[in-house]
């Protein structure tokens, strides 16, 4: 995932929905209007299973291409890492791929001062195409390892249409396993997400309701996991979104903040009892 921060003021743009928050985003001003959300009526076709390598399994572990001009903080021990000295739409291919390795193992990437376009942030999001897991008990590793949930977007489709939306899609239900495996760093990480995961297969509601329950608990909860960053204009994050969770923090009222977001195609789930357990 890829998320700039372009908050600042220009002409307004209306965007013809019933939504109270978008009713008000309609009459504020932003530097750059043409990347505010419309809702045109246009459907689209399902989104198909496309071929994918992670190009973090092509970087070179020691990050010298990336890495050799730039200052690296890490700001937290387990998450989040800010880079100074680089420029996202500069980057060679090797650099990228240090890139996604980077963002494979530190969950999260920040950098400041980004002039980068719309068109080449979508050109980085097309290049592209733990530790929550790691504090649980043995015990209820095991338990869970191995189960499958099912993923719905139905409320998401039913949330739009209340605002007055577009369903672009068809609404779909998949299933993906409670614990995967992470593709590059070969470690298991939860893969359950209160928005769109709505049951366990082969445990009764009540179980399944209260495994989960617990998880979103531990999840939102463990601060010894989670890292916190503090937005300036054109800030840039990049996160690793089958490992990490991320939640935008309204603390910035009466103000605006705009930002865009690009989001590549990800690898099919799936979960190896031979992944690394620490």
């Amino acid at each position: 995932m890829l998320l700039l921060d372009t908050t600042s003021a220009a002409a307004p743009t209306a965007i013809p929905v019933k939504n109270a928050l978008f009713q008000e985003v309609q009459h504020a001003k932003f530097e750059h209007p043409e990347l505010l959300s419309t809702f045109p009526p246009t459907t689209y076709d399902p989104i198909p299973v496309v071929p994918y390598e992670d190009r973090a399994l092509k970087a070179d572990p020691t990050f010298k291409n990336l890495l050799a001009d730039a200052t690296v903080t890490h700001l937290e021990p387990k998450i989040g890492t800010e880079v100074s000295g680089l420029q996202l739409h500069e980057l060679t291919d090797a650099q990228k791929d240090e890139l996604a390795l980077l963002i494979a193992h530190r969950g999260v990437v920040f950098f400041r001062d980004q002039k980068i376009t719309a068109e080449q942030q979508l050109e980085l999001g097309r290049y592209y195409g733990a530790h929550a897991y790691d504090r649980l008990t043995p015990a209820f590793k095991k338990f869970l390892e191995g189960l499958v949930a099912v993923h719905s977007g139905k409320s998401q489709a039913e949330h739009a249409i209340e605002a007055g939306r577009i369903v672009r899609r068809p609404v779909v239900e998949f299933e993906h396993p409670v614990v995967r495996t992470r593709p590059v760093t070969k470690r298991k990480a939860l893969f359950v997400n209160a928005a769109f995961t709505k049951r366990i297969n082969n445990l009764s509601a009540a179980e399944s309701d209260a495994v989960l329950r617990f998880l979103y608990k531990h999840i939102t909860e463990g601060h010894e996991f989670q890292v916190r960053y503090h937005w300036t204009k054109d800030a840039v994050a990049i996160w690793n979104n089958r490992s990490t969770f991320h939640y935008a923090t309204f603390d910035f009222l009466p103000g605006n903040r705009h930002a865009v977001r690009v989001t590549p195609h990800g690898e099919i789930r799936y979960y190896d009892p031979h992944a690394i357990d620490p």
